[in-house]
């Protein structure tokens, strides 16, 4: 068995980031942009009014008052959108709404609510600086500024930037194809009634769910029965047509635990096979060129943690992520937890923020089998290896499950 901090870099070490490709910009939120993003506009384009009013000259509205306003001729109104055709001369203004471009001549823009109009006129009732209300071409971006760098993760904001400079096919790095497959005689499909012996395979989705959480492209290959037979078949298949291949038991020392053996007949070759790591010791992880598979154990809780420590961060990697883990921080144990030393145990928890500081505590599950009680779990708190029992009130480190 090797510790979990060494499993952990075997498997990062063994991936390199996936080639890349193009996506329509609507479709390209989550993805991982792949080159940088040059502006083919100054931004903003024009001269521009940040409020409504009027533009004017600074020096004809700088000592106005409202015991003595300055009165303007109102000669046009430009709206966002327009274009000014008069240019403003001392003595006159043009209205202006919020985004519009500046007319010719005013150097201000006087706020709406200290004017009043009258006549065809303006008085300005407040002074106002010269410069005020309006900002320049360019100000936020000149043509080819670089205003997305590379590699980063597209959220909501770069999809607004890139449109905002013209880019619909964006580069990006293509999300690796996972093909999912459960493994057993005993499973059957959950439209099914499981007979005396068998159970439906929840395995096999809740692993196919994570895969599209860490952004990866899930492809489920049903279910792989107890033979040599089978599994290379199915095994095949997954490294003929995925980057990844996930399996879900077979992976433990029992006479139908075929998993590792078919591995190797496939010419995969077998890094590790069992991992100091509570729930999850059992867990097979090997590569076939630059094909990656994943055995991991049959029993849900430790099937669903051997993925977001270990699958998940390669998926990540393979996209260019640059951190790919999941985000850790140190919480206080609201109760007292033991184990059996000997293992690095990830026990489900939840855990929240609360006046300033981080509290965590066991979501009480029954062991590695019980899927139910995870529902409640947002995180996983980890107990060291040779820790028999953490007392309420330590500080522990916390692996925190966001979105998972």
């Amino acid at each position: 068995m090797i510790p979990m901090n060494e499993a952990v870099r075997i498997v990062t070490d063994s991936v390199t980031a996936l080639e890349t490709t193009t996506v329509p910009l609507m479709d390209a939120l989550g993805h991982t942009l792949a080159d940088p993003v040059v502006s083919d506009i100054n931004m903003p384009p024009f001269e521009k009014a940040t409020m409504d009013g009027y533009a004017v000259v600074g020096a004809d509205v700088a000592s106005a008052t409202k015991s003595d306003p300055v009165a303007l001729e109102v000669v046009e109104e430009i709206r966002a959108g327009s274009v000014p055709t008069k240019t403003v001369q001392s003595g006159s203004a043009s209205r202006i709404m919020t985004g519009a471009p500046m007319p010719e001549g005013a150097d201000t823009v006087v706020m709406v609510e200290d004017t009043e109009t009258e006549n065809g006129q303006v008085r300005i009732l407040e002074p106002t600086a010269t410069g005020e209300n309006w900002v320049p071409l360019g100000e936020d971006v000149r043509t080819g500024d670089t205003v997305l760098t590379a590699p980063r993760r597209i959220r909501s904001p770069e999809i607004g930037i890139m449109a905002a400079v013209g880019v619909t096919e964006v580069p990006v790095y293509r999300r690796p194809v996972v093909g999912v497959v459960a493994t057993g005689d005993e499973i059957v499909e959950p439209d099914d009634v499981p007979a005396p012996g068998q159970i439906r395979n929840s395995n096999g989705y809740s692993m196919a769910a994570q895969v599209l959480r860490a952004e990866g492209q899930s492809s489920y290959m049903g279910i792989a029965g107890d033979t040599v037979e089978d599994l290379q078949r199915v095994m095949q298949e997954g490294l003929d047509t995925c980057d990844v291949l996930l399996l879900s038991g077979g992976v433990s020392a029992g006479v139908y635990d075929l998993v590792q053996g078919v591995m190797r007949d496939l010419g995969i070759e077998v890094l590790f096979d069992r991992i100091k790591m509570k729930p999850g010791k059992p867990l097979t992880f090997g590569v076939c060129g630059q094909k990656l598979v994943f055995g991991l154990p049959g029993n849900p809780v430790s099937s669903l943690v051997g993925l977001e420590m270990l699958v998940r961060p390669a998926l990540k990697k393979m996209q260019a992520v640059v951190d790919c883990h999941r985000p850790r921080v140190t919480a206080t144990l609201e109760a007292s937890f033991s184990q059996t030393p000997g293992r690095e145990q990830f026990v489900p928890a939840f855990t929240e923020f609360v006046d300033g500081s981080w509290t965590t505590r066991w979501v009480g599950h029954h062991g590695s089998a019980d899927l139910f009680s995870i529902a409640d779990a947002n995180s996983l708190f980890v107990v060291g290896t040779d820790q028999a029992e953490v007392a309420a009130g330590a500080q522990v480190d916390v692996v925190l499950l966001t979105e998972w």
